[in-house]
């Protein structure tokens, strides 16, 4: 089967929020391609002002499918937040699929990225080395690609990708593993010490939910559990979102913009020349990190990082053993968080997660004072 041959078997998941002009632009090449299923993905307003453009991108999709296939749709009425709605919709995808290609609402893909999904999760499929797919090169000069079709990259982008259910369950938001694998510093030996030192502080916030985001928890699943990323050697998709002011996270720098945006958009010829081994080519690796990972941390920074950490990990400590405490985590949790009948089924380990760091030191705190005046 080829490209255009109206026969696309494997799921296209398209996430989207509030952004109708992007979205636009975006979805395009999925109504091109027809795909047989397709997913849609939708967080909730987060202000009651966001309703109408939220409602004006899912009736806008609702509107042009205009072929016949069929249609998943996971729509959030409350806003999620980047950290639980996508992998809240993901482990959805997948509790009905073994196989997906995520595209969200600022990705604009050649049409020939997802016949290259495709064939790459047939190739790969039973491959515990090879955790994703990218439709994404930043570095199409690098070395290997003078000779290869595609390298294999621990820095492999989720602008435009692809996986498995085998990859994605082994996920976890709140990356539980960190604190053990710190200490092992096991991924330092693919790292550049800027790029070290950037991720220390990403995952060491994460686990006390300092930002929202679910994309870093990815990174971290990957090389916690030994998997690569695919990078072809052209650039198969286009980020026409990044440093846009309704984006979730838009302030990048320029020079990053202005990187990401010079890419060419170029189509790849299938069928590839599969490379004799899996293994990470360690100058795309190189150039990525040289490239994305360039902040110099200073002394007097990490120190701060360090001692907020360290704050963090003492109230996590104190809010572990709270969550012990049914009686008392449940009151907490209604008055400030308002929990319906559903929250509250919530085992403890999944409760904690709705306290928010600015809120978690506060709550350990006057849980250690309600031990001492239980006492």
């Amino acid at each position: 089967m080829g490209m255009n041959d109206n026969s696309f078997d494997v799921p296209v998941v398209m996430i989207v929020y509030k952004r109708l002009d992007v979205t636009k632009e975006a979805f395009e090449p999925i109504r091109k391609l027809r795909p047989q299923k397709l997913y849609i993905i939708s967080d909730g307003p987060r202000e009651h002002k966001d309703k109408k453009a939220v409602e004006e991108v899912r009736n806008y999709l609702d509107s042009h499918i205009d072929w016949d296939c069929k249609v998943h749709r996971n729509y959030a009425e409350k806003n999620m937040g980047l950290r639980y709605r996508m992998p809240s919709g993901m482990a959805w995808v997948f509790e009905k699929e073994d196989r997906a290609i995520f595209i969200e609402d600022d990705i604009k893909a050649d049409q020939s990225f997802f016949y290259f999904c495709r064939d790459m999760l047939e190739h790969y499929e039973k491959d515990e080395r090879v955790g994703m797919i990218s439709g994404n090169n930043l570095y199409p000069e690098a070395k290997i690609f003078k000779t290869e079709d595609i390298c294999f990259s621990s820095f492999a982008t989720i602008w435009g990708w692809a996986t498995w259910k085998r990859a994605w369950k082994k996920y976890d938001v709140n990356i539980r593993r960190w604190p053990e694998l710190k200490k092992k510093k096991k991924f330092k030996k693919f790292m550049t010490p800027n790029t070290w030192r950037f991720f220390s502080i990403v995952f060491d916030d994460l686990q006390y939910h300092w930002y929202r985001t679910w994309g870093y928890q990815w990174n971290f699943n990957m090389w916690a559990n030994d998997m690569l990323g695919i990078v072809p050697k052209c650039n198969l998709i286009k980020n026409i979102g990044m440093g846009n002011e309704m984006a979730e996270h838009p302030a990048d720098t320029q020079e990053k913009i202005d990187h990401v945006s010079g890419v060419e958009l170029k189509g790849i010829k299938l069928p590839i020349n599969y490379p004799k081994h899996v293994k990470r080519d360690a100058d795309y690796d190189m150039m990525f990190q040289n490239g994305f990972f360039t902040e110099k941390i200073g002394i007097f920074k990490r120190i701060k990082y360090a001692i907020r950490a360290a704050k963090y990990e003492k109230a996590y400590a104190t809010i572990k053993e709270m969550e012990k405490d049914d009686e008392y985590f449940n009151n907490i949790l209604q008055d400030k968080y308002k929990l319906d009948k559903e929250g509250l089924k919530l085992n403890p380990g999944d409760r904690y997660k709705l306290i928010n760091p600015k809120e978690m030191c506060k709550s350990a705190k006057k849980y250690e004072n309600y031990l001492r005046k239980k006492k």
